[in-house]
């Protein structure tokens, strides 16, 4: 069957059908990585076969040591294919033999990856993946003999065991706690930990015990193992060429005084032009029984196919509540698949990646990720919101960030963080109409007795923003607010956010509509005034003459003002002061006019410019990166997608086109070699004009943009959104597009919009809707209780 490939490029290319991105060359200009998550049990993995595991937590509870280079890319979980008869030894993955393959492909899905590879008439098909509910990752391979005589093969397994904190670099010190032991009876290596090196425990600094047994099995007897590095490496030995696969029988050495390792060896005969199977099972379960359970469980071909075939349909069905399909190809693989893929696995479930590794909960990062669920199952969304409430204070301030499973984390003194949760609320409630919400009691991270409701949670954060305020009428930065590079422009207190004073403003307005809504009057009022009392200020103050400055400094001093010699203009003060609504119409067009004069560049909008060429302690971190690096002047890839909702806000359709198109990891990523980074993706940044690296993308997979990308496409380009009352239909496309269509669900209602563009302005906008056969000249439409909606929508 013939496959067409999308947007193919000497290293890959995505498949027609967009479920697969296709890798064709190992060689990477970086690792290119699937993250695997099932929400509990996950795995990073890289083109080469790089990468770790963990359950729960990416950084407390990680099966395998890895540490990060993506020069070398040289940690991971490897398998060694063995040809008895000739000594030659090689990998499915090249990596870490590097044995040049006749042939290679890496073929990453939604919930799995497979690796295709021939060597010498011997081709391999592995597929790893990770079944739902359950702490297990299967690694299924097909070994097909293309010879034309028996070959006698041994594969050997080979990671080293972390179980626990990653942070074990201190290896001397780590390796004393670990214990192995290989059980004939599971036909598995199990290992763990008598050091659980997290914040837990009644008898002080690291004395709990890890409760959990590692463990390597397979559908076929297990006939040698290792559990020892140095002697199955060597003594100055390599990975390369270990020294174990050279003998004839590994040590079987375990225990407690090794430095421990999962080396486990299956051997297989194959005749000529048959196909075997082995399977190997790696995870973190409780128990032994637990571990034999699984085993069995997966034990035939049969049970791991119908369990791969369940999580490619979870995924599809994440996938069915929202289709565009548009004239632009990338679009349409991004918003249908890639960026909520991206958003759940990358952000929600796995909140790890090869660029950052966390495993923490950021209190604005995953409450903004959430908004992905809303057009799947806003239940998903309203689960976030209610999680990060009980992560906030009594007095309405938050933890910055926590962690699962000791639910420890940082008190917060960024200013924003705590605003994003009645920004939640109120998206949440333009989706679903729910108000019910808001009487949703949970407890305070200070105090587990007292449980509020979310209406006042959010009134609790609201109130310590409003605290928070200048002589003059504007808030207060602290710590930083959203930008968190920021972190020493309001340590004392003094220093002023205009980027907050936008975001509250927007919060004020819309959170006094609810009040409205629910009753409460004199609060809505009160913030009706504040929110006056704030736009008066911000208009007197914020001005620079051409754009609107970022912030003052604790002494006073502007930044992102034209006086400034580095960050002149910030973005996020530009794009949320069209955004909120907060400045003058005159004011907001003058500030994306310099946003497009100095901002907007190949790879879409930098976060500012000119970069910072000197580290100021008075900003804080943000200017000591590498000009052109990062915040430093480089785009960052989340406050960039905003750029898109601002110039749609203006009527500036090509501008939103251009801000979408510039950012696009697809296009961006035809340039391989410039670019870098996975073209399926998102990017946390990508270097701007100041750097020699110009246009080279990096962070990838651990961003917050891959939502926001999303949402602003649909929202803005496409311009279906909802409202409480509304579903909203505002088109914000290019002029060359005469056709699209758009499947939106929204309160278990499925909307199918075909859009039709008769004008041939550059500013192209609603006309009518035919609805049920009636010509409806508004582009607000009451929602409908009916199952499914056929809408025609006209343009001019």
């Amino acid at each position: 069957m013939l496959v067409m490939a999308k947007f193919e490029t000497k290293y890959g290319y995505f498949t027609d059908n967009g479920n697969e991105y296709v890798i064709k060359s190992y060689k990477t200009p970086k690792p290119w990585v699937n993250v695997v998550s099932n929400g509990k049990y996950g795995f990073v993995i890289s083109q080469t076969g790089g990468g770790f595991s963990w359950l729960e937590h990416s950084e407390f509870n990680r099966l395998n040591r890895w540490h990060q280079d993506l020069i070398k890319d040289d940690w991971g979980k490897y398998f060694y294919i063995k040809n008895n008869e000739t000594g030659e030894v090689w990998n499915p993955a090249w990596m870490p033999v590097k044995t040049e393959l006749d042939f290679y492909e890496c073929r990453y899905g939604f919930g799995y990856a497979k690796f295709i590879s021939e060597y010498k008439g011997i081709k391999t098909s592995l597929t790893v993946f990770v079944p739902m509910n359950e702490e297990t990752e299967i690694w299924n391979f097909d070994l097909e003999n293309n010879s034309e005589h028996e070959v006698s093969i041994s594969v050997y397994s080979y990671f080293e065991w972390c179980l626990g904190s990653s942070a074990d670099f201190h290896r001397e010190f780590h390796k004393t706690f670990i214990e192995t032991e290989f059980d004939n009876k599971i036909n598995a290596m199990t290992a763990t930990k008598r050091l659980w090196e997290i914040p837990l425990g009644d008898r002080g600094h690291w004395n709990i015990e890890y409760p959990y047994l590692g463990f390597i099995s397979s559908n076929k007897k297990i006939v040698d193992y290792d559990g020892d590095k140095e002697s199955f490496v060597g003594q100055y030995g390599s990975l390369s060429n270990p020294t174990g696969i050279k003998e004839k029988k590994l040590s079987r050495k375990t225990g407690k005084w090794n430095d421990s390792i999962g080396t486990v060896k299956v051997e297989l005969k194959i005749k000529p032009h048959v196909k075997e199977n082995v399977s190997f099972y790696l995870g973190i379960k409780k128990n032994k029984n637990d571990i034999s359970k699984t085993v069995k469980k997966y034990f035939t071909q049969k049970a791991i196919a119908e369990s791969l075939s369940i999580v490619k349909n979870y995924w599809k069905e994440m996938f069915s509540s929202l289709e565009i399909n548009t004239p632009d190809e990338a679009m349409n693989l991004l918003v249908n698949k890639w960026l909520r893929y991206q958003a759940i696995a990358g952000r929600l479930y796995a909140r790890t990646a090869y660029y950052q590794q966390s495993g923490a909960f950021g209190f604005r990062d995953q409450l903004q990720d959430s908004l992905v669920y809303l057009p799947i199952h806003p239940q998903l969304t309203k689960n976030q919101i209610r999680l990060h409430a009980r992560h906030q204070f009594q007095d309405g301030t938050v933890l910055h960030w926590w962690h699962p499973i000791s639910d420890t984390g940082l008190a917060t003194k960024m200013t924003d963080d705590l605003l994003w949760l009645p920004f939640l609320i109120i998206n949440y409630i333009d989706e679903t109409g729910d108000y019910k919400i808001l009487n949703v009691k949970e407890e305070y991270y200070d105090n587990k007795k007292k449980k509020d409701t979310l209406f006042n949670h959010s009134v609790a954060a609201i109130e310590k923003v409003l605290e928070r305020f200048s002589n003059r009428g504007l808030p207060l930065i602290g710590a930083g607010d959203w930008n968190d590079g920021l972190s020493a422009v309001g340590l004392d207190m003094k220093g002023e956010s205009i980027w907050l004073a936008e975001f509250l403003f927007l919060i004020l307005k819309r959170f006094a509509g609810l009040c409205e809504k629910t009753k409460n009057k004199s609060l809505a009022k009160k913030y009706q005034l504040r929110a006056k009392k704030l736009k008066k200020a911000f208009n007197e103050i914020a001005w620079d003459g051409e754009w609107f400055f970022r912030a003052t400094k604790d002494n006073g001093e502007k930044i992102g003002s034209r006086k400034n010699s580095g960050g002149k203009i910030y973005l996020n003060a530009q794009t949320w002061s069209v955004i909120s609504g907060i400045a003058d119409s005159e004011k907001q067009i003058q500030a994306m006019k310099s946003v497009s004069k100095y901002l907007l560049k190949n790879n879409g909008c930098l976060l500012l410019s000119p970069a910072y060429t000197k580290p100021d302690k008075m900003i804080g971190y943000l200017s000591r990166y590498a000009p052109g690096r990062r915040e430093n002047g480089g785009v960052y890839s989340h406050a960039a997608t905003w750029a898109i909702w601002a110039y749609s806000l203006l009527g500036q359709n090509d501008e939103a086109y251009k801000s979408y198109k510039n950012l696009c990891p697809i296009y961006n990523g035809l340039d391989a070699d410039k670019y870098t980074a996975e073209p399926y993706v998102t990017p946390g940044n990508i270097d701007g004009p100041e750097s020699p690296n110009y246009g080279m993308a990096g962070w990838t997979w651990y961003t917050g943009s891959a939502n926001w990308f999303q949402k602003v496409i649909i929202d803005w380009i496409i311009g279906v959104r909802t409202t409480e009352e509304y579903l909203i239909i505002d088109p914000h496309i290019p002029s060359d597009w005469k056709n699209f269509s758009v499947k939106r669900k929204v309160r278990n209602s499925v909307y199918n919009f075909n859009v039709i563009n008769e004008s041939a302005d550059r500013k192209t906008q609603f006309n009518y809707m035919i609805v049920n056969g009636k010509k409806v000249l508004s582009n607000k439409l009451k929602y409908f209780k009916k199952r499914n909606i056929q809408i025609d929508v006209f343009l001019k």
